[in-house]
């Protein structure tokens, strides 16, 4: 199975041709996450774990979590982002895959994702993360996830288009325009790309894909089913929108 995740990853252009761009447009910090997943990781006894950050992006959180003392590999589905990730942490081991079907080899102390679950849009897609990231994990390893909370996802989902500039360099700038609308249980995601460069033709783009946010309720049977226990959940962190959610879970 190749999941919607992956396909996304690999055709959206924020993850391909605009990637450059992606360090640029997201803001949110990087410290208060990679606070508290070091916080549960010495709360829990692992003062220098050994951390697979799955669905790494740039690797900006994985190559602060390493300042921190621990180990930490990286995995994503889009190559041109992970190329990023092992520019920034060159010690890390890296695997280009589908998070739905990883294979590690020696499984890790801890797990952290950020936000890639939302991309798991079926059930089976879901089901399949999940026992993949407990695969990963060694037993009594630690979970620690960010996904977008089902209400307040609902709530910001108003259909009022985003738009970001950012320089790109001398004379070159990216408008980037998010427009998302709730349909059926899912977010609706349309992305415009304005290239600007001096003295040349403005270049659009733009991509449709769609996203389906979480419920508490959702998290806790799923985690529980996939073999995760103590489950943890609690309001997002680092996040500069209220429609997050912070979970740790243990695996048996």
């Amino acid at each position: 199975m190749t999941s919607h995740s992956a396909q996304v990853s690999q055709s959206r252009p924020f993850y391909a041709d605009h990637a450059a761009a992606y360090d640029l447009l997201i803001t949110d910090p990087v410290e208060p996450w990679v606070d508290a997943v070091h916080d549960v990781l010495v709360r829990t006894g692992h003062h220098a774990a050994s951390v697979l950050d799955a669905g790494c992006g740039t690797g900006r959180h994985a190559a602060a979590l390493a300042a921190k003392g621990h180990h930490v590999d990286l995995a994503d589905a889009a190559g041109t982002l992970l190329d990023q990730a092992a520019k920034r942490c060159p010690a890390a081991r890296r695997y280009q895959a589908d998070l739905c079907s990883l294979d590690v080899g020696s499984p890790y102390q801890a797990v952290t994702c950020r936000g890639v679950l939302n991309d798991m849009i079926t059930d089976a897609e879901r089901d399949a993360v999940l026992v993949s990231l407990a695969s990963s994990l060694q037993e009594g390893g630690l979970l620690i996830l960010d996904v977008r909370d089902e209400h307040g996802s609902r709530e910001r989902a108003d259909g009022t288009p985003r738009e970001r500039t950012v320089e790109l360099g001398p004379g070159k700038q990216l408008i980037f325009t998010s427009t998302v609308t709730w349909q059926a249980g899912m977010l609706h995601v349309h992305e415009q790309y304005d290239l600007l460069a001096q003295d040349e033709p403005q270049q659009r783009s733009s991509y449709d894909f769609m996203m389906r946010p979480w419920s508490t309720a959702e998290l806790r049977q799923r985690l529980s089913t996939a073999g995760f226990h103590d489950i943890e959940i609690g309001p997002g962190v680092g996040r500069t929108t209220a429609d997050r959610l912070f979970i740790v879970a243990i695996r048996r």
